[in-house]
């Protein structure tokens, strides 16, 4: 039977496909992983890596070990947590992507610890590709996330509507039009989120669908700083309208409207199915579902 350390080597070389890489996440020198590997493989009388060049491919035997390696961590490692916190608090690790973070999180979050005293609150903001990952490998508990989630081991619940648009300076071309045509774009200068960003996952997927060339002048996993970047009119944007109402309303940006994009987006309560559903998952989950669909 595998010990939770083999099963815990195991899991590293399958992430990162190198056992020195491994072995550097987890202290342990390289000749400890491979003979963790080798034990594994001999326990259950199958080979779980191919060995290649340039990095270990995972076979369907590891694939196999590795699911139900990561069920069985998750469980100890919960377990682990209610002991410690029985009668006590309940830690609750909540993920946020950047748009949720800088415009509704906090107020959740607020509202929680204030009806659940007892509830113990971290949160971790970054974008939706950095979140599946910390969901699938138990460093978040639950998130709230702005882009389409594809891991088939997540929940995905839609929970909140939002919606995007491009922007411009006061000083574009394109400011004070009532309305533009996706054509307008080909070859504009843009400003956006950085890979990994729902976000610029949609829009990635929206001009690939149109067969609109553009130019990406920067790149960026701050709001502020692309809604600063567009108002001095260094490239067009594209944002949830909840991030850039302020300085619209104040004239500092112009919102370019053009019929053919779809607009609305949701953002998604996520978990992974894995995980074992604690309380303080139940009560976050209830009350983040029983807010209104424009919650801002």
């Amino acid at each position: 039977m595998a010990t939770l350390r083999q099963l815990e080597a195991f899991i590293a070389t399958a992430e990162f496909r190198k056992m020195s890489e491994a072995a550097k996440h987890l202290y342990i020198s390289q000749p400890t992983i491979s003979q963790i590997i080798s034990e594994l493989e001999k326990e259950y009388d199958t080979k779980l890596f191919e060995r290649q060049a340039k990095e270990l491919r995972i076979t369907p035997a590891g694939s196999l070990l590795l699911k139900s390696a990561r069920e069985i961590i998750s469980i100890e490692q919960n377990l682990k947590q209610n002991m410690k916190t029985m009668n006590r608090i309940r830690p609750l690790r909540v993920g946020a992507t950047v748009t949720v973070g800088a415009n509704i999180i906090g107020k959740i979050i607020a509202q929680i610890t204030e009806e659940y005293p007892d509830i113990d609150v971290f949160v971790n903001v970054s974008n939706t590709h950095q979140i599946e990952h910390m969901l699938l490998y138990n460093e978040l508990d639950i998130a709230i996330v702005e882009g389409i989630v594809t891991p088939k081991e997540l929940v995905a619940q839609p929970v909140f509507i939002d919606k995007l648009c491009i922007i411009c300076s006061k000083d574009h071309p394109f400011a004070g039009r009532p309305y533009l045509h996706v054509t307008d774009l080909k070859n504009q200068n843009f400003i956006l989120r950085e890979k990994g960003s729902g976000t610029r996952a949609i829009f990635e997927a929206f001009m690939a669908a149109q067969h609109v060339p553009y130019e990406i002048k920067w790149e960026s996993n701050s709001t502020p700083a692309i809604l600063d970047a567009v108002s001095r009119n260094l490239g067009l944007g594209f944002v949830s309208e909840r991030c850039a109402i302020g300085k619209i309303a104040a004239g500092q940006l112009f919102q370019c409207p053009i019929p053919e994009i779809d607009s609305e987006r949701f953002f998604y309560l996520c978990y992974n199915s894995i995980h074992p559903m604690t309380s303080q998952m139940k009560d976050f989950s209830a009350y983040v579902c029983s807010l209104p669909k424009d919650f801002n």
